[in-house]
């Protein structure tokens, strides 16, 4: 079964929820779990990490993973957004 093609905002959205849920168990994120949850390889979640660590969404110390603020209020957003859509039968 072929996997639907995921925008950059969705990645963004699955790799942000990942972490964040993590981090309700242990206080930080491991790569490795926001692999798993996200199915992405290595490489291209580590690029998705820098990315979302440049715009201030996450912080990285020592391999591990922290949601900041404003990552935290990408994800209300993009909920909100979400409902806005489904709920207009787009």
């Amino acid at each position: 079964m072929k996997q639907e093609k995921r925008h950059k905002l969705q990645l963004f959205y699955e790799i942000l929820c990942a972490i964040e849920e993590d981090c309700v168990r242990n206080e930080v994120a491991r790569p490795t779990h926001v692999q798993h949850f996200t199915r992405l390889s290595y490489d291209k979640m580590m690029n998705h990490l820098s990315e979302l660590e440049e715009k201030g969404m996450i912080h990285r110390v020592s391999g591990l993973v922290a949601i900041t603020a404003k990552g935290k209020k990408f994800i209300e957003q993009y909920d909100d957004l979400t409902r806005l859509i489904e709920s207009a039968g787009l």
